[in-house]
């Protein structure tokens, strides 16, 4: 059972996260709709999944600081999965776009994971000094 500011904390992370959505969306309406990646489709994936993948990292964090291994696992492969669905409808969306396209895709997928790791080890860091 989560206390009432893990609850608190775990929707503030997800608004986040929230947030970014909509930043994203307007770069794919700017840049991708040329080359046939529908932003409204991208902003109906990219918005539930974004909420989920917020709450799956938090609880991603509590598992592992309360060492709850089977938990951590799920809640990785949901963030996982939440994380890489609206970059993947934009690699499958987006049709003759030029290669420098693509490349920018992977590059801001390999980015945003490594933020969104670093974020987790500095969640567990600070979960575990108040733990203490």
């Amino acid at each position: 059972m989560r206390s009432k500011r893990e609850t608190f904390w775990e929707r503030v992370f997800a608004s986040t996260v929230v947030i970014y959505t909509f930043c994203a969306t307007f770069i794919v309406y700017k840049e991708l709709r040329k080359y046939g990646t529908n932003w409204v489709i991208y902003f109906i994936i990219d918005l539930p999944t974004s909420w989920f993948y917020g709450i799956a990292v938090s609880r991603l964090v509590g598992s592992f600081v309360k060492k709850r291994w089977n938990q951590v696992q799920k809640w990785a492969w949901l963030a996982a999965i939440n994380f890489v669905l609206p970059q993947l409808y934009i690699l499958i969306s987006a049709r003759k776009a030029p290669h420098t396209v693509y490349l920018i895709i992977y590059v801001v997928i390999a980015v945003l994971a490594m933020f969104a790791l670093g974020g987790i080890i500095s969640q567990i860091k600070v979960a575990k000094k108040e733990e203490k």
